[in-house]
């Protein structure tokens, strides 16, 4: 169930028009052994909640 890292880095360097492309790779300290923390859900969901609450004030600000 694991993508390999190097899938991971190539999608990110594909990912050129996106204006706030962001690689994030959790370790095994913090829980993530699994694709997408499935094995530490809160702690991922609560990054990326975060991180959907920051890039919408950035684009209701005009930041983005």
């Amino acid at each position: 169930r694991q993508i390999p890292l190097e899938m991971a880095h190539r999608s990110y360097d594909q990912a050129v028009n996106s204006p706030k492309r962001e690689l994030r790779v959790f370790t095994p300290e913090e829980g993530a052994t699994e694709h997408i923390g499935l094995d530490h859900l809160p702690y991922v969901s609560a990054f990326i909640a975060d991180w959907v609450a920051d890039t919408f004030a950035e684009l209701s600000s005009g930041r983005a």
